[in-house]
């Protein structure tokens, strides 16, 4: 039998023995197409000659596409029965372009795999754009797939925040309208917010000490973004200290982390996960830090103080996501997030930190009672809460995230030298200290 023809986005290989070949493949049609197709037990002219299938040849194929194939895919792999003979189908897809196989960008160009020149690769980086389109395929819920409670919520939040122009409750209208809704199918970004049985994952722990060894607490959660944003945020406000000040009518209760601040990470974590990866947001409680873990690359060659310093515009992975927790949530996307979390922590003398890797992102508070340092001013506390979560920091970036001068980064950094807290590094990089 055949089962039809290779095309740009259609690979055919005899058996699994052509693991790595296939792989090329996939790298290839994905950086010329972002999804794609691939049978083994099928010969080039699509006619299907089945192979043997053991236990181990699934997770022999996955581990293949995992190991060679950079940034990483998470292909569906199934085995089919045609006319008795038994194939395996590798459907697979993703945006985060461009991939490399085993370090080679790779095209498809019809059904071969060719290697990509310098300038296509140039263009292809240059063209690519930082959203994910993920968000926007349609999967096979409809709107009785829904979390009415959560959507009911988010209606009212929008509605009380001038942020929806809707009169009254409609829920086909209103997932239309935030178009999540197409022709009564939900897309990714709709299910993932609203959906009744969705599993985007959030890791909650709580550790004995700043290293992730000793646990105190741990919960893994699988829901829809909307319920899980709140899940996060109560996580958090229920194991951080609070204190309490007389008003002028009454007592309030002050947390040692602004609230405002944690939702803002909180939400943007949410927000700008890679969800292509499967892959969890983290909350983790330490004695002197909170830190929150976004699995989402951060845009290339920027970091936080970019955005506070230089008013970049946002860069929106998940445009539809953002747009709905905007809003309901009381964060803005425009770009300003870490503006007003640096204003946020500098009222309240709240240091933060942040740490960019290949896959995600983590943002972390300093806690108060990680601030012990008697006989420090509020200003050397700060420079030294900031050196000790980052002994590369330099003075210009000390400067940026306190506002001050580098004339005064320097005149505090030397008296921190005076009371042997910190030292210049000596392994010949310019411009940085590090904690005794």
């Amino acid at each position: 039998m055949v089962i039809g023809q290779e095309s740009e986005v259609v690979e055919f290989k005899k058996t699994t023995g052509e693991k790595n070949e296939a792989a090329e493949a996939i790298c290839a049609i994905l950086n010329k197409h972002c999804r794609g197709t691939l049978y083994f037990g099928v010969d080039d002219s699509g006619f299907v000659n089945g192979q043997q299938i053991s236990d181990s040849t699934k997770r022999d194929i996955s581990r293949t596409i995992n190991d060679l194939i950079e940034p990483r895919i998470i292909p569906t792999i199934e085995v089919l029965n045609v006319e008795s003979k038994s194939i395996i189908r590798v459907t697979f897809s993703g945006h985060n372009r461009p991939y490399s196989v085993n370090g080679r960008y790779l095209i498809r160009v019809g059904t071969e795999n060719r290697r990509m020149s310098q300038d296509e690769l140039k263009r292809l980086i240059k063209n690519v754009d930082y959203s994910s389109k993920w968000e926007e395929e349609l999967t096979t819920f409809t709107i009785d797939d829904i979390d009415e409670d959560a959507l009911q919520d988010f209606f009212a939040s929008a509605k009380a925040g001038g942020r929806l122009n809707m009169k009254t409750y409609d829920k086909e209208r209103l997932l239309t309208n935030v178009d999540v809704l197409k022709d009564g199918v939900l897309n990714n970004g709709g299910y993932s917010l609203f959906g009744k049985d969705a599993k985007i994952g959030l890791k909650l722990a709580t550790y004995a000490t700043d290293d992730k060894v000793t646990f105190t607490d741990l919960k893994l959660i699988e829901g829809n973004i909307y319920n899980l944003v709140d899940v996060a945020l109560n996580y958090v406000l229920n194991h951080i200290n609070w204190h309490s000040e007389i008003g002028t009518r009454k007592r309030e209760e002050i947390p040692e982390i602004p609230e405002r601040a944690i939702r803002e990470i909180i939400v943007n974590a949410f927000a700008h996960a890679d969800y292509e990866l499967k892959s969890e947001i983290e909350i983790g409680i330490h004695p002197g830090k909170i830190e929150i873990y976004n699995p989402g690359a951060f845009p290339d060659e920027l970091t936080p103080l970019d955005f506070i310093s230089k008013n970049l515009p946002s860069y929106k992975r998940n445009p539809l996501i953002l747009d709905i927790l905007f809003r309901s949530r009381d964060v803005e996307k425009s770009g300003t997030g870490f503006q007003r979390v640096n204003e946020l922590c500098k009222q309240q003398n709240v240091t933060w930190n942040y740490r960019i890797d290949a896959y995600g992102f983590l943002f972390e508070f300093i806690r108060a009672n990680n601030r012990l340092n008697a006989g420090l001013t509020e200003r050397e506390q700060h420079v030294y809460n900031l050196i000790q979560s980052n002994e590369g920091i330099s003075k210009s970036e000390l400067a940026t995230r306190l506002d001050k001068s580098e004339r005064t980064i320097q005149r505090i950094t030397s008296s921190l030298i005076e009371k042997n807290l910190v030292a210049r590094a000596k392994d010949n990089k310019p411009g940085y200290w590090k904690v005794r």
